[in-house]
């Protein structure tokens, strides 16, 4: 039933889902615009839901995420992500916990990856980890004045649906009636496909680690300890070491910008070289949208000193980089 009211709604927007799971709607240039008057809704598409349950779960969790899982537990929502033991990012997320059950957000290309691995740990905890893809679907959608902090909030709405407001005009909706919640936006909203969606992810800061940057950056450098993602008051996780040296005995060499690019092609993981850098890499592209006028807005992890240096694409000697102001202060880091 489920998939024969996507199905529905797809044919009624002219709306199709390729291979990569994006969502493609027609009128691009009109997407970007409702982006820009701040009443787009999606479908996130490129999207999985995780669920995680059982009587062990919490405590489970508290020694796997970097966030705090304990003190969102009952009603609560974070950002967060999973990592090696090195600190390397294997996943970054939204994590709603309600009564104990929790639902993790992440990037579709990595959910599968992500929730075997995870599964790995679980050994005789009383933890089930399962897709609830079929069941339920995430949407965002823009309304002015949603939060006014940078924290994810939790909203309390009747019925079964998760909602959080993630940045100042930013929801995200978890629901198990996607089409319903969709055809009702759609009275005051525009429905915008994945890349238009992206921009509005690029805008407020807000990172996906994906298949592209799997393993590339520790927690600081996507921003997550600016975004509650990251608690220095938890016991031991995965990469805990790492991010607690990172965080306390200097500072943290690369961050999360936002950023316009100039060149004739940009993509999710392209590296990223300066002047001074020759060949090595100094940062890579996280998440990057195409704009009408043939540039591209993104969201990038670099060297924070290497703005002066004229950073560039390295697959691209002609392209350009532009600092964009995120909603946000970054520490001073070098």
């Amino acid at each position: 039933m489920q998939q024969q009211l996507i199905a529905d709604w797809l044919q009624q927007n002219q709306a199709t889902v390729n291979e990569k799971s994006e969502l493609n709607l027609p009128a691009y240039a009109e997407q970007l615009a409702a982006v820009t008057a701040g009443t787009a809704c999606s479908w996130l598409s490129k999207f999985s839901i995780l669920r995680i349950s059982g009587d062990d779960a919490t405590a489970f969790l508290q020694g796997q995420f970097s966030c705090d899982v304990a003190a969102v537990a009952e009603n609560g929502v974070s950002w967060g992500s999973y990592s090696t033991a090195k600190g390397r990012m294997q996943a970054s997320f939204l994590l709603f916990g309600s009564m104990g059950v929790f639902h993790l957000l992440l990037r579709r290309d990595i959910a599968d990856t992500f929730r075997k691995r995870l599964s790995m740990f679980v050994l005789r905890a009383k933890v089930k980890i399962e897709s609830v893809d079929d069941s339920m679907l995430a949407l965002g959608v823009m309304q002015a004045n949603a939060s006014n902090g940078v924290l994810p909030q939790r909203e309390i709405v009747a019925g079964e649906d998760l909602v959080a407001t993630v940045a100042s005009n930013v929801r995200i909706v978890l629901t198990a009636a996607p089409a319903a919640v969709l055809a009702q936006w759609q009275t005051s909203h525009r429905a915008v496909g994945s890349q238009a969606w992206d921009w509005v992810f690029v805008q407020a800061g807000l990172p996906w680690v994906s298949q592209a940057t799997y393993e590339e950056f520790v927690p600081q450098m996507a921003n997550l300890d600016l975004l509650g993602g990251i608690s220095f008051k938890k016991g031991c996780y995965p990469g805990q070491e790492i991010v607690a040296r990172t965080q306390y005995l200097g500072k943290v060499k690369r961050r999360l910008y936002r950023a316009r690019v100039t060149a004739a092609a940009v993509n999710e993981g392209d590296a990223l070289i300066a002047a001074s850098s020759g060949e090595q890499t100094i940062g890579r592209i996280v998440m990057v949208v195409p704009l009408m006028d043939g540039s591209s807005e993104c969201l990038l992890v670099m060297q924070s000193g290497a703005w002066d240096e004229q950073p560039k694409l390295a697959a691209d000697a002609q392209s350009s980089l532009v600092q964009l102001p995120l909603p946000y202060s970054l520490p001073d880091a070098d």
